[in-house]
């Protein structure tokens, strides 16, 4: 279960998601651990906004950016669906990855569980974003 925004853990949550899967994950293949580290570009562009709203609450650089990353993006619906876009990148990714014996299984399995719970996080972080960002302009 993840934890409320601004509330103690949801940095740890973001940590248990963005890092920890490289780092400390026992990987049981080879094969699986570099797949994964072939996917930290998609990994990377969605971390850094939910940094951003786990350290302020808004997303508020995002928006100030018209580069590749950010272009079109104003506002947390859009934001949203910028990283939903790359989150859809990184699940495509790890269904690319095809098993081929019971430890690569494992750590498909293993991307699998943190790519849903990275989406839960992007539906948490832009909810909270949005009620930052209404209660700036309230």
């Amino acid at each position: 279960m993840l934890s409320r925004m601004g509330a103690p853990g949801f940095r740890e949550e973001i940590d248990s998601l963005f890092i920890a899967p490289f780092a400390s994950h026992r990987w049981a293949s080879s094969r699986g651990r570099s797949h994964w580290v072939g996917l930290e570009g998609w990994q990377d562009s969605i971390a850094g906004p939910l940094s951003a709203i786990a350290d302020s609450g808004g997303c508020e650089y995002v928006y100030s950016r018209d580069d590749w990353y950010f272009a079109s993006v104003n506002d947390p619906p859009e934001l949203r669906e910028r990283l939903l876009e790359w989150h859809a990148g990184l699940a495509a990714g790890v269904e690319a990855f095809m098993a081929t014996n019971p430890d690569e299984t494992f750590d498909l399995e293993f991307m699998r569980l943190v790519v849903r719970q990275m989406r839960e996080l992007i539906e948490h972080a832009c909810v909270e974003a949005a009620r930052w960002q209404a209660a700036k302009h309230a």
